[in-house]
């Protein structure tokens, strides 16, 4: 292995060790592998999926380390030709590829159906050190490393915009004012569409007008749509929840789409009622997950010139940053309903 630096045997890492069971230990390095590069993690974010991954469902086997948003630099290459790596900075796309099946050799990664993943099917980047294969290695200079760690999310919220065709003055309304919610809003703006962002709280409202956007009170959904004749051309359901499906199909305008974004917390039922507006709307609705990352389609390149070039209103998105060892303190701060945060980070010192 070739270095930058000394690598110690030991590093700290949250370890999940079954549900809701996560602490603070101090375990092995991880080994170097061909083809990979050892990086030295400094900024990875709390996703609102890590919730349910650490406090209610688990990830697929324990003890796991979770994380899945992150950057850092390269301090370690397996091959002298790789040499040149080293002191690079990157982000990194989470999902580790079977290249066998016939959505892998149809370069449709998020499609693989035997799929590893950084943080839920094996060890994350919640640790200081982590090994990355190459191939999933996004180079990123002139950022700092915790808006970087911001490309994950960027870029499943920019695939989630692909799914619908957006031109300039389309009507379109984004539920939900988590990160990804405010991205996708974001880049359905840069298309030139007009976007109002739903939200129930008044903190989030405000945000939401402080970034330029309209919004619509959706605690009083009824009242509220009276402002837009006709519905939206487009709804972008990033909540998860039977009410937000529900108001999305509501808010809907007649041959709309729905692009659902949210990941469910249960099983979702609808009232007999909202599912007759999908067959007399004759509404569309589309699923999408995750991000394109190939040589043929590749939403994270995208989203990094996207993020240079609105480099402020993403740093801005980062309201939160605890060290490793406060991380008691920033999952009691993301499960706290009552209070206002977007972006929930690690600072990782070495």
């Amino acid at each position: 292995m070739f270095t930058t630096k000394e690598i110690p045997l030991k590093m700290k890492a949250l370890v999940l060790h079954g549900v809701g069971d996560l602490r603070l230990d101090e375990v092995n390095v991880p080994e170097i592998q061909k083809d990979c590069v050892l990086l030295n993690i400094k900024n990875c974010g709390i996703c609102s999926s890590d919730i349910e991954r650490v406090f209610v469902n688990g990830t697929y086997h324990f003890p796991t380390i979770p994380g899945h948003e992150f950057s850092g630099e390269i301090v370690g290459v397996y091959d002298e030709k790789d040499k040149e790596l080293l002191g690079k900075s990157a982000s990194v796309f989470p999902l580790l590829p079977c290249n066998e099946c016939s959505a892998c050799k149809d370069k449709k990664y998020a499609q693989c159906s035997n799929y590893n993943y950084f943080g839920s099917r094996c060890d994350g980047a919640f640790s200081e050190y982590l090994v990355v294969p190459k191939w999933n290695l996004i180079y990123f200079d002139g950022m700092d490393y915790d808006v970087a760690a911001l490309c994950e999310p960027a870029a499943v919220a920019l695939h989630a915009t692909k799914k619908v065709d957006i031109v300039k003055g389309n009507n379109i309304l984004v539920l939900g004012t988590g990160t990804i919610g405010l991205l996708i809003a974001m880049f359905a703006k840069v298309k030139g569409a007009n976007v109002v962002i739903g939200a129930r709280r008044n903190e989030s409202m405000d945000y939401a007008k402080k970034l330029g956007f309209d919004v619509l009170n959706t605690n009083n959904l009824t009242e509220e749509l009276s402002r837009f004749a006709g519905g939206f051309d487009y709804v972008f359901e990033a909540v998860g929840s039977n009410e937000s499906i529900s108001q999305s199909i509501m808010a809907a305008g007649n041959f709309a789409k729905i692009v659902v974004v949210g990941n469910p917390k249960g099983d979702l039922t609808l009232d007999k009622n909202v599912y007759w507006k999908v067959l007399r709307k004759e509404i569309t609705i589309t699923g999408t997950w995750n991000s394109s990352y190939s040589d043929v389609a590749n939403d994270w390149q995208e989203a990094l010139k996207f993020m240079k070039d609105n480099y402020d209103i993403f740093k801005n998105l980062i309201t939160n940053v605890y060290s490793l060892e406060k991380y008691n303190e920033a999952f009691d701060l993301l499960r706290d309903k009552k209070k206002f945060k977007i972006k929930v980070m690690f600072k990782i010192d070495r």
